[in-house]
């Protein structure tokens, strides 16, 4: 039976490896992500191939050493980490102890490779990772595999976006593009286009609209929503609330529109 290696340093190079996949410029040269957690790792299970190291607190819980057996039976690298050297490398307060290196999947090249006659969720400019990682769990939830995420917005390998998405960041389909493309896009698509604007037209849950299936549902920016010149050109939905509250925050305003259209059949 193989043994993971014990990792004792917190200046080790496999902790310098993961500190590194916090940073964009880090998952790009070494071409890995990093996955937190029990939930994303059962969800990495199924990915295959794509595991390239594990990361085990020596004061993991039971779950996440049962996971990381898994792993180790298949033959991956793994590492057996202190409690301080995994508390250096996790991003989370209260570490649960397990923690994946993970080659993700490359990014569409364009917008020629979104499907028509499926769903794609549109993010404008998301700043926050949890905030991103927790749509795309919830679009996945609803079958969208596609994602169109407009520039500056916040990657989806972000380790806390990855552990937001449950795993499901880890084997959709990411197509970035500037402001000006996206645009271009919705524009040209825009029949099938549903932007999430507070002044637009009130989402009826009783009705089963046509081609929903393949709507492209566009949320905006966290504190600014979408851009007025966007809203001016694209179909604007808005989700009807009584009281006082002015808006849904995006997260929760996108999983209803998921709902309202992804969950129903043409």
């Amino acid at each position: 039976m193989n043994e993971p290696q014990l990792i004792t340093s917190r200046r080790a190079k496999i902790i310098e490896l993961a500190l590194s996949l916090r940073e964009k410029k880090g998952r790009a040269e070494n071409n890995l992500c990093f996955a937190e957690g029990a939930v994303a790792a059962d969800y990495a299970l199924k990915l295959k191939g794509a595991v390239k190291g594990v990361l085990l607190s020596q004061e993991a819980t039971p779950k996440c050493a049962e996971l990381a057996k898994k792993f180790l039976d298949a033959s991956i690298p793994s590492y057996l980490l202190t409690k301080e050297c995994f508390d250096k490398v996790s991003v989370l307060k209260n570490p649960e102890g397990l923690a994946l290196l993970i080659e993700p999947a490359k990014p569409l090249k364009g917008p020629e490779e979104l499907p028509k006659g499926k769903p794609i969720a549109c993010l404008w400019q998301l700043q926050d990772p949890g905030n991103l990682g927790t749509i795309i769990r919830s679009a996945a939830s609803f079958g969208c595999k596609d994602f169109l995420l407009v520039s500056n917005c916040v990657s989806h390998l972000h380790p806390l976006a990855v552990r937001s998405s449950a795993g499901a960041a880890l084997d959709s389909n990411f197509l970035y593009l500037g402001e000006e493309a996206a645009t271009e896009y919705l524009v040209k698509n825009s029949d099938r286009v549903c932007a999430l604007s507070g002044e637009g037209t009130a989402i009826k849950f009783d009705l089963c609209y046509n081609d929903s299936v393949s709507k492209v549902i566009v949320s905006g920016n966290e504190p600014h929503g979408l851009p007025e010149r966007i809203r001016k050109l694209l179909p604007l939905y808005s989700i009807p609330t009584v009281g006082s509250v002015e808006s849904l925050n995006v997260t929760a305003a996108s999983a209803i529109a998921y709902y309202v259209f992804w969950s129903r059949k043409k």
